[in-house]
Order: C-alpha cells, then structure tokens, then sequence
C-alpha cells in the first residue's frame, strides 16, 4: 500500500523530494510562535486536503494513519487542562473539584493542532516520497556524499530480503521438528535461534554491499554522472510558490483577525 502511494503519478509524487523536506522545516518554523488554535486548525484541514487531493492518498487509509497521532494531540488537551502552568481565570466547569479554564482548554488544542499538522505534513512527505527518489535527489542537488546516499539505498532494498529469509529460517525450523514456542522462555530461545542466522546474513550482505561500491568508485572522489536525474521542474516551483503565498496570507489574516 506505502509503495503504490509512493510510485504514483499524482502531483506530489513529482514535486523534488529535497523541496518537501525543506517545506517541512519550514511549517515547524512557522507554527513555533504560534499559539493560537485557528491558524494550524486552517493549516491542518488543507495539508489533508493536499494528501487526499494532489497525493492520490485515500481518506480512510489517511484517517487510520492519523488516529493514533490524534490520540497523542488529545493527550496535550488533557495535560494542559489538569496540570496547567498556570490556571486560566474564565472558567467553563469543574471535573469534580478541578476547575476548567478556557485559556487552558484553548493552548491545550492549539498544541494538539499542532503536532496533528506536524505528523500531517511528516504524512505527506512519506506516502508521497519514494526513499531511492529522495536519497538521488540528496546526492545531486544537497551534495551528500555516495557512500552515504547508496549505502541507505542498499540498506532500505536488504528489508524485504530480511523478511524473506527470517521466513526461510522460521519453514526451516519448523521442518526440522522445532515447531512454534508458546511459553516466554520458549520465545526467548526461538528469537535468539532466529536472529544470529537473520545477523550473519546481514554482515555478508553488508561485507559485499561496501567492496562492490568501493570497487565501482562511490566514494565521493570524482564528478560521476547519473542513470536517473532528479530533475528540478515547473511543479516544483508551483509549489514552493505555493507554499509562500499560503504562508503569507496566513501571517496577513492573523495580523488582521487576531491581534
């Protein structure tokens, strides 16, 4: 499901991976003054909008994505109205003898806003990203060094291997007469026979992995040329463009509407 979201051809499947992760850091610049609910509410409903609308994100599969990190923003309301800094003077009612503030309620949601909108954006630059995509864009135009680059590249290829070969070992075992373990020390065991073969296969793969591009020159040594270029293009500039004009009329409204 990741991948298919990832190899689309949607608009933000072609937007350059390095632009994303900058437009990332610059929302968490952005909303670090802000304290007040409505400017990451507005921020939030259109980053999923974005998701659903130019990433070819389903809502349902979006909406299951965000339920727990919802969770985690109720956790800052709750904590901001029971152990509050200090207490609001507009009180709304009492939880038994606890009174509950207004001024407390609202910094409550305006923090849970926005780590709602933090893991929003986090959403949109991972369904939408594709890790060899982002890490040739990091080598081409942020000057990361190949070693670097490839051997993440490699790493994020070895997982599906992994899988397959802990399910390899798992049908060996289990041909050889040592079938499932129920009890902990039995689990124990099991994930210590397990995980020395799943390691050794690592340091093999690793071992080839380094002499393979030594051998081809991925040092960072010499200008090399690229089979796939991640190009710079006109969606990129639509949406950095983009990008500052909302933030712009965001800064203009709360200048005109909230102070």
């Amino acid at each position: 499901m990741l991948e298919q979201y990832q190899k689309g051809n949607h608009f933000l499947q072609q937007v350059n991976p390095t632009l994303k992760l900058i437009s990332i850091v610059v929302v968490i610049f952005f909303m670090v003054p802000i304290f007040d609910p409505w400017t990451p509410f507005v921020l939030l409903i259109l980053t999923v909008g974005a998701i659903i609308i130019l990433g070819g994100v389903s809502f349902r599969f979006l909406l299951l994505i965000l339920l727990p990190f919802s969770l985690f923003a109720f956790s800052f309301i709750w904590i901001n109205v029971v152990f509050p800094n200090q207490r609001g003077e507009m009180i709304l009612f009492q939880i038994g003898s606890m009174p509950v503030a207004l001024e407390n309620v609202v910094t409550g949601i305006s923090l849970g806003l926005r780590s709602l909108l933090f893991a929003s954006w986090s959403l949109l630059f991972v369904l939408t990203t594709e890790p060899t995509k982002l890490m040739l864009s990091l080598i081409q135009h942020c000057k990361l060094p190949p070693r670097f680059g490839y051997g993440m590249m490699a790493a994020y290829r070895f997982l599906p291997l992994f899988k397959q070969e802990l399910n390899q070992i798992r049908a060996a075992h289990r041909i050889r007469g040592l079938g499932e373990s129920r009890g902990l020390t039995e689990r124990f065991r099991e994930t210590k026979r397990y995980i020395i073969p799943l390691l050794a296969s690592a340091i093999r793969k690793a071992e080839r992995v380094a002499i393979a591009m030594e051998s081809k020159g991925f040092d960072g040594s010499r200008q090399r040329s690229f089979y796939h270029v991640v190009p710079w293009t006109k969606k990129d500039l639509f949406f950095g463009g983009g990008l500052v004009i909302l933030y712009t009329g965001l800064i203009f409204l709360r200048k005109r509407y909230l102070f």
